[in-house]
């Protein structure tokens, strides 16, 4: 059990309800679909709420089992993306549309160059979280290929994948992944943020946080075609290796020709931090609380 601040508790699945000594009300707020078998008495929740973060596909089908249930059994449900909130607004009668956002403040730190970036010459095209199946490892090649002058930086640990499966070049770097505390000093060292996901069902159901920390540092963000990222009026989507490779030149070429480009960039990121998620959420939780508790 580990608590975060008074009345937010993240728990072990293993820990005796009696442990946890909570207050009432109880609010049960799972994402992995099977800790729905959680909810009905052992925490003696007033309200469960099942937070909806991908689709149950792919990589993430070990979740078809128990998703249906911890959508019949919740409460409430908050969808991550709009299409998610678009395919399971009608199979419930609580579901919200809540996107991921970034933690605003934590991005604003700078700091000294890490030692462990890399120190080649040349701008930076970065990459932070999980170093997965989904990336499009054959666009990053094509894409480092056509920008020989660039540094690749992806930093993370590897996700159902395996080093050998990994693009290398002299201007692809990887670094391992790092505390959350440490993050901002490199991802702040990026000129541009890439979301460089294959297209398929469940990348393009999906909400990339790390587009809200970019845009946090006051970088630019070119992605590949997820629809949440589209969604984003400042993010530049790329359908092939040439015209990712030519966003990334546009998007440093107008850092360097319009410096307070990067004000807007981190004025959207602050309009959509967990903040004002949070806000959003307060609002619908107590609603929906007020109606369970009577």
């Amino acid at each position: 059990m580990r608590q975060i601040e008074p009345g937010l508790v993240v728990l072990s699945k293993d820990v005796p309800p009696a442990a946890a000594q909570l207050e009432s009300p109880v609010i049960l707020w799972i994402t992995l679909p099977e800790h729905h078998l959680l909810s009905g008495g052992m925490y003696q929740e007033q309200l469960l709420i099942f937070d909806v973060c991908d689709l149950p596909e792919d990589e993430f089908d070990y979740w078809k089992p128990e998703f249906d249930k911890a959508i019949s059994k919740a409460n409430l449900v908050f969808a991550a993306s709009y299409l998610l909130y678009e395919k399971y607004r009608y199979k419930h009668h609580e579901v919200h549309y809540l996107p991921n956002g970034a933690n605003y403040e934590a991005f604003q730190r700078m700091g000294p160059c890490p030692e462990d970036f890399p120190e080649r010459p040349g701008p930076v095209a970065g990459f932070h979280g999980a170093l997965a199946s989904w990336i499009d490892w054959n666009l990053i090649y094509h894409v480092a290929k056509r920008l020989p002058r660039w540094n690749f930086v992806f930093i993370g640990p590897l996700l159902n994948i395996t080093e050998d499966r990994l693009p290398y070049g002299k201007n692809i770097f990887y670094i391992e992944e790092k505390p959350f505390d440490e993050l901002p000093y490199y991802t702040n060292r990026f000129d541009v943020g890439i979301i460089p996901f294959q297209f398929r069902d469940m990348t393009d159901y999906s909400c990339p946080i790390k587009m809200y920390e970019y845009l946090a540092c006051g970088k630019p963000v070119v992605s590949t075609p997820v629809h949440e990222v589209s969604l984003c009026p400042l993010a530049r989507i790329a359908r092939s290796a040439g015209e990712f490779a030519g966003h990334i030149e546009q998007a440093y070429s107008e850092m360097l020709t319009r410096p307070d480009v990067s004000k807007h960039y981190k004025a959207w990121a602050r309009n959509n931090s967990w903040a004002q998620r949070a806000s959003q959420a307060d609002k619908i939780i107590r609603r929906v609380l007020a109606r369970a508790v009577g």
